[in-house]
């Protein structure tokens, strides 16, 4: 009886448990959450995602992997998340997921609240109390990294814009300068091809002309005809 009883509230107990369902932090804080899970999981891959609901939860990281802000560690019964230099933008609804094949992925929520004013906390859980202050300055640096890659890509996208359009104002440049060549070309051609229409044909002289030296020299030795009344005279 004791074995059924063992067995029947291994399967039908929740998979997974967030440890608190409301989490409350402040700026540039490190927070922790702790998701409890039956060990019959302990060889699935779990994540930590962000959403109001379940099904359109964006996940945000897989085990064994993390990110710059989120470290996942998963002890074989429990999913450890850790948010480092939390902002007020991670104010929002988070879920533990353990991923399954084929049938639905368990999961359990919390809502987490980023403030900015210690005072108004409330949760002894997220409160932030111990923290080093070589935390904050972590975060702080990490920050001004972050603004630093910023500036720096939105200088190498500035001069990249500039290149090119220095670029095409030359190949412009250029291409009006080869229409103007060709115009000029098409124009002398067009010039050349109407003087040569309009010049003038000088003709040449014919031979044995009535002008030419030879027929004029004999002309002047034979002797000139008779007047025709002296020929019916005699």
């Amino acid at each position: 009886m004791a074995v059924f009883l063992l067995f029947s509230l291994a399967v039908f107990s929740e998979a997974i448990v967030m440890d608190q369902k409301v989490k409350e932090s402040f700026v540039m804080d490190t927070a922790s959450a702790t998701c409890n899970y039956n060990t019959h999981y302990k060889d699935h891959p779990k994540y930590w995602c962000r959403g109001y609901f379940r099904n359109y939860c964006n996940i945000i990281a897989f085990t064994p992997n993390s990110t710059e802000r989120v470290a996942l560690r998963d002890t074989g019964s429990q999913l450890i998340v850790t948010v480092s230099c939390l902002t007020k933008e991670d104010t929002g609804w988070y879920w533990c997921g353990i991923q399954r094949d084929f049938a639905r992925d368990e999961m359990d929520f919390t809502e987490l609240i980023v403030s900015d004013n210690r005072a108004a906390l409330t949760s002894e859980f997220w409160s932030g109390e111990g923290l080093s202050s070589h935390q904050n300055r972590s975060c702080r640096a990490s920050q001004v990294v972050h603004k630093a890659d910023r500036s720096r890509m939105s200088i190498l996208i500035i001069c990249i814009l500039i290149t090119g359009l220095g670029i095409i104002s030359i190949i412009s440049h250029l291409s009006k300068r080869r229409r103007r060549q060709r115009s000029r070309r098409s124009k002398g051609q067009v010039r050349s091809s109407k003087n040569s229409q309009t010049s003038p044909v000088i003709p040449t002289p014919l031979v044995g002309s009535p002008l030419d030296p030879p027929v004029l020299s004999l002309m002047a030795r034979s002797p000139p005809p008779p007047p025709h009344g002296a020929a019916s005279a005699t």
